[in-house]
């Protein structure tokens, strides 16, 4: 997302347009502000540019090269895409990602060979083009740097007897004349390295997603002489202002890589069918057109994808016989959910050449100078080395809790409360009894869809607000008490409980059919006795509380100020300014003495690294504004799409995603019906 360079010119005393680029925000300012920033008769001078506000700070100006290394399948792409993610959405961070491989242009160097020529020449070539991109888009600064410089943009008067008469007179016309008749100095160049701190922060990301083809391009960074290389080529370049972290991907596990290594060949399945399917459309469209132009009518036949192929199929990924070791055990899980055992052997041989000429950042201090970090097994060791700043301290803080494995995460605004059917803004009201009702069939709902995942009894976890609408909610739901040994063992519970007879369908998936329902049972009967105590009573064993609840005031509905307990036709009439201003700038106005959602996502930020630790489905019974923001960051939309959004009363949500697939989510109404026309759809 790189923002377009505009040739500099004086700047005008009006506030110039807003400035966004796709998939972030790049206003130095929320939109609802502007008004404030015009000159008027009690203030012709005004400040030119407020303090930047939560969420839109980006990071402070200051830019960052994060060049993502490790062995291949360690999850690179994963570690990339999620921190660009994080950045953007959390901190309003500029973010680019920049894939060595897709500089290599040709067939890679084959690992254990010496690189001919030819061949150092392409490298260098390769590099070069990289630096150039890399460069363009850290040292643009477009509208957005330099509005935020504005304050630095003073008017200094052409004649000083015009300034002397303001001064004397005192009078509103020697002002306005003062302020036609000025012409603009800058107080620090836009070059100066003191401004780099008014701009937006700007990150580059640096990863391959071919670790074995990409092995001797310079960016690749997989030695000594080559991460020198690439710190000493952004370091020596002054105007960037720039500083690089190293980020080694570091995997030991046996069993955390394979599971990597299935869902990246699922993943590229998906992609290489999808693709396949997309040609045969095309294909068979442009020759039904051809037919039909002459009259010739066309069987219709539904197209069958064929052996799934990777994109990059001309590279031999540095193994040296031209041997795609991707397609070939994608071919075998066409038969078999698991990756045949020779074919994981094979994938080890070819990984150990690549380690016996792979440099791993080193400990014994001939790396010192450099600032990394190096993420073992995904947040089981975190080791820093000259991590000193904000960003670097946030990043090596997100990068300690995520990990590729699926996350299920099931949101759910709480029942239709008093408050929704007067049409009245945020308050602490108790639920309508409708409200109750979605209450009774959610703890209904939840033990057979959440308890149970592919019909194993697995961990769950509960979060709500501190007010009572979303307490009240999810108070029905079960609490079991459930032995450790009981989610590994043979022997623990496989199944959901069985539905009677007398049982009927409750909750409904968006456009599929109604699924199961139960009547609400006793605690001890959601799981036998065994599970609940011992011989003698008393848990002896570690235990686990199912969906355990836990209360968060981060996740309480935004807070509207003077605007608390009113309806929107209230507050158009009591506050019909602000209303008005809201209505153009949803996402960064905030109410008289209340909030914004920029506000919200500062107070969700340490939230979100807590979810991203988890590897149980989670629950969360929020409100509309809050839920608005955890969906588009779960989902991967943009921040300003959130105010938009519709969060459905007495629907659970179901968001599934990990390190590769694309999120994918799951609705589920549950009723009563109620009217969705609320007063929290204007919030």
């Amino acid at each position: 997302r790189t923002s377009k360079t505009s040739p500099t010119g004086p700047r005008s005393m009006e506030p110039r347009p807003r400035v966004e680029s796709s998939g972030a925000l790049n206003d130095v300012y929320v939109k609802s502000q502007e008004h404030l920033l015009r000159p008027t008769s009690e203030n012709p001078l005004p400040t030119s540019v407020p303090p930047p506000s939560a969420g839109m700070a980006g990071l402070i100006g200051v830019r960052h090269v994060l060049i993502v290394i490790g062995l291949p399948e360690r999850g690179k792409c994963f570690i990339a895409q999620r921190l660009s993610k994080y950045l953007y959405f959390f901190h309003g961070a500029e973010v680019k990602l920049f894939d060595v491989a897709e500089y290599m242009g040709c067939q890679p160097v084959d690992i254990g060979h010496a690189a001919q020529p030819q061949d150092e020449c392409r490298i260098e070539a390769s590099a070069n083009t990289l630096t150039r991109d890399l460069k363009l888009f850290l040292n643009s600064s477009g509208e957005a740097a330099r509005r935020a410089g504005g304050n630095m943009t003073v008017p200094v008067p052409r004649n000083c007897q015009t300034a002397q008469a303001r001064a004397a007179e005192r009078a509103m016309a020697a002002a306005r004349e003062e302020i036609q008749n000025t012409e603009q100095h800058l107080l620090v160049d836009e070059a100066d390295r003191r401004r780099k701190n008014v701009d937006s922060g700007k990150v580059a990301i640096i990863f391959t997603s071919d670790g074995m083809g990409s092995f001797y391009e310079k960016w690749a960074c997989t030695s000594k002489e080559r991460r020198r290389w690439a710190a000493e080529t952004i370091q020596s370049d002054k105007r960037l202002g720039a500083k690089v972290i190293f980020i080694e991907v570091i995997v030991n596990s046996a069993k955390l890589m394979e599971q990597n290594l299935l869902s990246k060949i699922r993943h590229e399945r998906r992609l290489s069918r999808g693709a396949e399917a997309r040609e045969s459309r095309d294909s068979r469209q442009s020759r039904e057109g051809e037919e039909n132009a002459r009259g010739i009518a066309v069987p219709s036949s539904p197209a069958t994808p064929g052996r799934p192929t990777r994109a990059s199929s001309s590279r031999n990924h540095g193994y040296g016989s031209g041997y795609d070791w991707s397609a070939a055990a994608a071919e075998a899980l066409e038969e078999s959910d698991d990756i045949p055992p020779r074919l994981v052997r094979e994938f080890h041989a070819r990984v150990n050449r690549f380690a016996r000429v792979y440099v791993s950042l080193q400990e014994d201090g001939s790396e010192d100078d450099l600032s990394y970090i190096k993420l073992i097994n995904y947040g089981d060791k975190v080791v820093t080395n000259r991590m000193h700043g904000y960003l670097r301290m946030r990043i090596a803080q997100f990068l300690s809790v995520i990990h590729p494995t699926p996350h299920v995460i099931y949101l759910s605004r709480h029942g239709q409360s008093e408050y929704n059917v007067l049409g009245k803004l945020g308050g602490n009201p108790p639920l309508s009894p409708a409200g109750q009702e979605y209450a009774r069939r959610l703890a209904q709902w939840v033990p057979r869809h959440i308890f149970y995942q592919h019909g194993v009894l697995t961990k769950c976890r509960l979060w709500t607000s501190s007010l009572q609408r979303t307490i009240l909610t999810a108070t029905h739901i079960p609490h079991p008490i459930v032995p450790a040994s009981s989610f590994d063992s043979p022997d623990g519970i496989s199944s959901p409980p069985r539905r009677g007879s007398h049982e009927t369908d409750a909750a409904t998936p968006s456009g599929g059919t109604p699924s199961h329902r139960f009547r609400s049972r006793q605690r001890s009967r959601q799981l036998p006795p065994r599970y609940l105590q011992g011989d003698e009573g008393v848990l002896n064993e570690p235990v686990w509380e199912q969906m355990s609840p836990r209360v968060y005031r981060n996740l309480d509905e935004i807070f509207a100020g003077e605007c608390e307990g009113m309806t929107y036709e209230e507050i158009q009439h009591s506050f019909p300014s602000e209303a008005k201003m809201r209505a153009t700038d949803k996402i960064g106005f905030r109410y008289p003495r209340g909030e914004s959602y920029l506000d919200i996502l500062a107070r969700l930020d340490p939230l979100v690294h807590e979810l991203e630790s988890y590897h149980e489905p989670l629950l969360l019974v929020s409100h509309q504004a809050v839920l608005r923001l955890l969906y588009c960051y779960l989902t991967g939309r943009t921040r300003a799409q959130a105010p938009k959004l519709s969060m459905p009363l007495h629907t659970v949500i179901r968001i599934t995603y990990d390190g590769w697939t694309p999120p994918t989510e799951e609705r589920f109404y549950l009723g009563p019906e109620c009217s969705q026309t609320d007063g929290q759809t204007h919030l």
